[in-house]
């Protein structure tokens, strides 16, 4: 559904993304993570035809993304970070007006309208910037389109709507719809994506799995020792000793097969003991934290 290959789009002598390669199949949520300024929607825009590479190639249902924008818009719904709207219409008449340009008959935004709580009777310019992405949610979601592009789509929402938009999400996968969503709600990546792509400093740095990211990095343990642990008790393969080598509460981080060192804990006498899979906040702010060119490499 999408293909990205070596896209780099520079702006003067500022280069936005770099050499950014990924494929999106049928039917898949993929999540796309990075900080403001990282490249997520300069990426987004390419795919769009709204920009030009400067290198690279993108293609969207199989179009030349920018030659064929026109063909690609046909069949793709896509929400920006801060949509705006024509302030003097009612929010109905809005989606009405958007919905005749997607071939839609009026009304068609009834139902997701009801389903996120938005009075379509109220001027859009006097909408809250909740209920303003509520509008935008609601055109998202009265279409039938086989692709969607969202940027930062839950902004501004409260818990209980954000919480609704992913139920949409998981019906539009069921259906067979593809999703390409950008996100700094890391919580809402990992209960929605199948897979996820981390952009740093315009490249990416990551594309895997939500379940083989998990998989890839650290496991937290935590110990509590009745008695402090010989020395060298820890000294083991794939095992870091993060804090307590001379005392009873002892701080690990083991990556990959957690056995040896469970038999060597049966040696030790332990009180209690606790073994944290990270999620995929965590595992984001290791690559945008400390030691994140380590981990980018």
């Amino acid at each position: 559904m999408i293909k990205a290959q070596g896209l780099t789009k520079r702006f003067g002598g500022l280069t936005a993304i770099q050499n950014v390669s990924f494929e999106i199949a049928k039917g898949e949520v993929v999540g796309f993570l990075g900080p403001n300024g990282a490249g997520k929607t300069t990426t987004i825009r390419v795919l769009l035809g709204f920009l030009r590479p400067t290198a690279g190639t993108a293609r969207v249902l199989g179009l030349d993304a920018w030659a064929a924008a026109a063909q690609v818009h046909e069949r793709v719904t896509y929400l920006g970070s801060d949509p705006t709207y024509l302030g003097e219409l009612s929010a109905g008449e809005q989606l009405d007006y958007l919905a005749s340009l997607r071939g839609l008959p009026p009304g068609a935004w009834r139902a997701a309208a009801e389903r996120f709580d938005l009075d379509p009777t109220v001027p859009v310019r006097k909408l809250s910037r909740g209920n303003r992405q509520k509008v935008g949610v609601v055109a998202t979601l009265m279409g039938h389109e086989p692709l969607l592009i969202l940027d930062e789509p839950t902004t501004g929402l409260d818990p209980l709507m954000q919480h609704e938009f992913l139920g949409a999400i998981g019906e539009a996968r069921a259906e067979g719809r593809t999703v390409f969503l950008s996100s700094h709600n890391l919580p809402e990546v990992e209960r929605t994506c199948d897979r996820v792509a981390i952009i740093r400093e315009g490249r990416l740095v990551e594309v895997s799995t939500i379940e083989a990211l998990l998989a890839s990095h650290s496991r937290r343990v935590s110990l509590t020792l009745v008695a402090p642990a010989p020395a060298g008790s820890f000294e083991l393969p794939n095992v870091e000793l993060v804090n307590g080598a001379d005392g009873r509460e002892v701080l690990l981080m083991v990556r990959g097969d957690v056995n040896p060192l469970l038999r060597r804990l049966a040696t030790l006498d332990v009180r209690d003991v606790t073994i944290a899979t990270p999620d995929v906040e965590e595992i984001f702010l290791r690559f945008y934290g400390a030691g994140s060119e380590e981990a980018a490499s």
